[in-house]
Parts: C-alpha cells; structure tokens; sequence
C-alpha cells in the first residue's frame, strides 16, 4: 500500500471510531473541537499522534477502574464489616458475633448473663454456659458456691471449702468464726445451703438465721465461769450482814431449737463469812438470791455447797431437802426467832461460799437475758 492510500486507510478509520469530525471549511477536528489540519503529517506524525491518543485512552480507564476502595465499616470494632479484609460482619453492634451462625445462636436462655453458641467471650458477653437451662450454673471460670450444684461445670457439687462458699454473695453476717465458721448444706438443688457452724467466743447464732450471723452475745466468762470453780470468772464478792451485791451484770445463756437441757450453763460464787455478821449463831442473817431480771421466765438456778456436791444439799434448803426442783429464789434463814420455833439446828453449817449455777429451761432461739440478785439481811 502506497503512503497515500495507507493515509487515506488511517483517516477512514479514525472517522469510523467517532474521534474526529471534518470541520465545515474542510479541516477535520476530533470529538473535543479541536482542529487538526487534514492531509498533513507525515506517517511519523500520524501514528504519533494516533499513539497518544490510545495512550491517553488508556490513563483514562486505568484512573476509572483504579480509584480508592470503599472504606471498611466497622463499628463494633471487632474487624468484620463492609468491606473489611476480615469478612462482612452479621451484627455490626455486637462485637462478639460476626458470623451468620454466631448471630442466631448466640443466647442466654437461662438469663444468668451467661451466654452460650457465641463467635466470641469477654466482659460485656460472658460464656461459654455448660448449662444454659440452668440460671445457677454459668460458665467454666465461675465461682463455687454453695447450692448444690457445679458452678465450674466439672460435676464436682459445691467442691471448695465451706468458709470460701459461704455467705451468700452480697451478705457480711457478723460475729461468724473467721476458720471453720460455715457449713455447706443445701435443702435441694439450686437452694442456697450456708448454715453457721461456728461463732466468735461468747457470741450464738441463737435463731439459725445465716443472714444475721450470731446474732445473740452471751454471759462474759469475765464475770461468769462455764462451770463450777473458783478464780475471778463468775466471782461475786463477799457479802456482810445487811449487805448485797450491786452491779452484777446480766447474762444470756443462747439455747438453739430443740437444744433445751444441752448443759449450755453459767457458774457463779459468793463468799458469805460468818464472821461478818452482826450477832452469832442463830443469829447471822439471812442470805436471799433470786433474779432481778428474768426475760420470759426462760431461767433458773441451783445452789451448792461444794462444786462435788448436789444441788441444794447438805441442808441448804430445808423446806425442800436434797434434789429440790430449780429454783426462781432460795432463801437460808439463820433466825433467832426460828431457831425457838424448833426450825434451826445447830447441825446445819453456815455456807460461807455459795456457788450458783444457772440455766435455761423455755424459750429456745430467743436471746433472752438474766440478772441475779444477792442479798444478806439482818434479822
């Protein structure tokens, strides 16, 4: 093909593909409007331009189909979204879900806060469950409590001590033992099971109530003694004729239900020197003790001559004799106006110590409180 026809070819073209346009004086223009002399150019020229053009062309469509990504959407920031490298996201509000499946089994069906069939755990959405059937028993990392069943989902009921169980989460009974001080025990499954064992000295959990501890203080061992004995426990004073014991401080023997007669007891003694009456013998007073204080009438008490003897024996109470029933008062009449109604002896030895032992016969799980009273009168 000659330079002239292969010029002619080239044009036809150009025109056929809409890039040019002849112009109304004869000059040919391209798409835009601007002119481009016809028949001029050498083939150089020509297919340069031609070149460029398809260069140009190409730039365009490079720049069309290489503009920026969509940005990533991820507003749970969990690293799935629109259009995020990690994948699409099934609920772009809950940071623990991401797939199809996660977000339609992802449940708390028992409603512990536990949850369970989720693509993912933490605070906010904790889990797994072992069982979402069962409020009380949550996920793998709980902790042991007790009521009878496996929080740490191991089979193991209630398996950690007592004293780390119990109370129950939220309650700080008070006076309760810091070792040994719970027991675990549940009614039934599921049922909180913390009962108090133990209690700080001198303090009872009278009423078997967990939520308020040992509730109820019992008689000081300053001023009692848990038995009969001697020493400063329990001890009274020493009482003249005409004379009494002021100030003595109140007690509370604590008896649990169905717990009456379980020896729960509180020992006192008193010195009554026959020497410090005014007159002698039959005529050195008369001791009296009785309560000042008797809630419910829950108390009574015995008195003795030795701590190896029997309650009201060797004479000390007359009217009644050896085994006489516990009493609410007792009385030791050493009268000169008795003695001549033949109701003294020189036989009945004065009791220069009187130890007392009192104890509760009513009433259990009530923190009712006593007060003794002792007394020397003059005839």
């Amino acid at each position: 093909m000659d330079s002239s026809a292969r010029r002619s070819w080239i044009l036809a073209l150009t025109l056929s593909a809409g890039c040019f346009q002849p112009a109304d004086d004869g000059s040919i223009a391209d798409a835009s409007g601007t002119e481009s002399e016809s028949g001029q150019g050498s083939e150089d020229e020509v297919g340069t331009s031609s070149s460029e053009s398809g260069t140009d062309t190409g730039e365009s469509t490079s720049e069309t189909d290489g503009s920026e990504s969509p940005s990533c959407v991820d507003q749970d920031q969990d690293g799935f979204g629109d259009n995020c490298e990690a994948g699409p996201d099934c609920d772009d509000s809950d940071p623990f879900n991401f797939s199809e499946t996660g977000c339609l089994t992802c449940v708390d069906a028992d409603m512990d806060q536990v949850w369970v069939g989720c693509d993912s755990y933490g605070e906010g959405k904790a889990g797994p469950d072992c069982d979402d059937a069962n409020a009380a028993v949550g996920a793998d990392q709980a902790v042991e409590i007790c009521n009878g069943l496996a929080e740490n989902c191991a089979g193991e009921v209630d398996a950690a001590p007592a004293d780390q169980m119990c109370p129950p989460e939220g309650m700080s009974p008070p006076h309760v033992a810091d070792m040994g001080g719970w027991i675990c025990d549940p009614p039934a499954p599921g049922q909180d099971g913390c009962k108090i064992a133990n209690c700080e000295d001198e303090w009872f959990d009278a009423n078997t109530a967990a939520s308020d501890g040992c509730e109820c203080q019992g008689t000081s061992r300053e001023t009692s003694n848990p038995e009969c004995g001697g020493g400063n426990g329990g001890f009274l004073g020493v009482v003249a004729e005409g004379g009494q014991v002021v100030d003595i401080a109140p007690g509370t023997i604590p008896v649990l239900d169905n717990q009456i007669g379980n020896g729960a007891e509180d020992w006192y003694w008193i010195g009554f020197p026959e020497n410090m009456g005014l007159g002698v013998r039959p005529n050195t007073g008369i001791i009296k003790i009785d309560f000042a204080q008797n809630d419910g009438n829950d108390y009574r008490f015995e008195v003795y001559r030795t701590c190896e003897g029997i309650a009201f024996g060797d004479d000390l109470a007359t009217q009644f004799g050896a085994g006489a029933p516990p009493a609410r008062e007792w009385w030791f009449f050493d009268s000169h106006a008795m003695a001549f109604a033949n109701q003294w002896t020189v036989t009945v030895a004065w009791p220069e110590i009187v130890y007392v032992r009192v104890f509760r016969v009513q009433n259990p799980g009530v923190c009712n409180q006593y007060k003794l009273r002792v007394q020397r009168e003059s005839n």
